[in-house]
Formats: structure tokens, C-alpha cells, sequence
């Protein structure tokens, strides 16, 4: 198992073994999510863009109770000397770690493919897989509107020396 694989599996367990009773991420089965995301690189590797990106992305998600799968896309604006933005379609799937008083916060997994912003080395590779995870809080505003601020850190599955942290901040919408 990889370095944090033992630590991640079992902080898995011991959020399926969380009591039942934990509110609900949206009163709606189905939302719309939409956010604003900050990129910045987050590991010295020379093949990948090192800036930090201002991007947009957008979720459709299923919520059970406590548990929700968002599948979406992402894009990191502006474009970078190559002329390239980099582009990810993903599946986010999260779980309520605690709730009250309209606020829950939560963790997350992603698993995404895309085009990354690199240099000439990584050009080549028209899609890249990353993976990784983090946490967030969401915010009700009302019955439908939900506010949500999460981070998560990700890796790339190519390169083990290349990661980066995404900071976001969006609006869910109930359907």
C-alpha cells in the first residue's frame, strides 16, 4: 500500500461506520453545483505548469442521506503560453461527516481525466488521470440553495512528483 493508502482506507471505514442519523446533503435527490476555483501547483515538477490558475467547473449530483456522487467538469482559464487550458471531466463522490444548525461538512474523493497545462515534455499525452480528495462545508441557504466551500489535493497518476490543490467555492441548486 502507497504511503497514505493505509491512513485513506482506514479514515474510509471509519466514516462508513458513522451513525445514519447524519442530515442529508440536499432535501432534492438531484442538484446542479456550480463553482469558482482557485489552482495553484502545489509540488516543484518542471514538466507542468507551476501557476496558479483561476478555473470554473460544474457537478450534476445524487444525494442519499449522507452521501452524494457528483460527476462534472473543470477548466483552468487563462491559457498558458502553449495556448492549451487544461480540462478534466470527474466523478466526486462525498459523505456528511457531521452536520448542525444548517451547516455540513463533509469529505470528498475525486477521480478525473484530462488535458493538463504542462510544458513541451508532457505535450504528447492528450489524457492525464488524477485522482485525490479533501474536505468542504456546506452552507443551507434555503430548501433549494445550498453554498459550498471545499478544498482537495490532487495528484496526477503518470507523474508521482506532480500534484496540485484545488480551493473552490460554488452554489448548489436543487432540482
Amino acid at each position: 500500500m502507497t504511503r497514505f493508502g493505509r491512513p485513506l482506507a482506514i479514515a474510509g471505514v471509519l466514516l462508513l461506520a458513522l451513525p445514519a442519523a447524519a442530515a442529508a446533503q440536499s432535501v432534492q435527490p438531484f442538484s446542479l453545483q456550480g463553482a469558482v476555483a482557485l489552482w495553484p501547483a502545489t509540488d516543484p515538477n518542471p514538466t507542468f505548469d507551476p501557476k496558479t490558475r483561476l478555473g470554473l467547473e460544474a457537478q450534476l449530483r445524487y444525494t442519499v442521506s449522507r452521501f452524494s456522487l457528483g460527476v462534472g467538469v473543470a477548466a483552468q482559464f487563462p491559457e498558458n503560453k502553449l495556448g492549451k487550458a487544461r480540462a478534466e471531466a470527474f466523478v466526486e463522490p462525498r459523505v456528511v461527516v457531521a452536520t448542525g444548525n444548517g451547516v455540513a461538512l463533509y469529505a470528498a474523493g475525486r477521480v478525473g481525466a484530462g488535458r493538463l497545462i504542462c510544458t513541451v515534455e508532457c505535450t504528447g499525452v492528450k489524457i492525464n488521470v488524477t485522482y485525490g480528495g479533501g474536505a468542504g462545508v456546506l452552507l443551507r441557504l434555503n430548501r433549494r440553495l445550498t453554498a459550498d466551500l471545499g478544498a482537495q489535493y490532487l495528484r496526477v497518476l503518470k507523474w508521482s512528483s506532480s500534484g496540485y490543490a484545488m480551493l473552490r467555492a460554488g452554489l448548489g441548486v436543487g432540482l
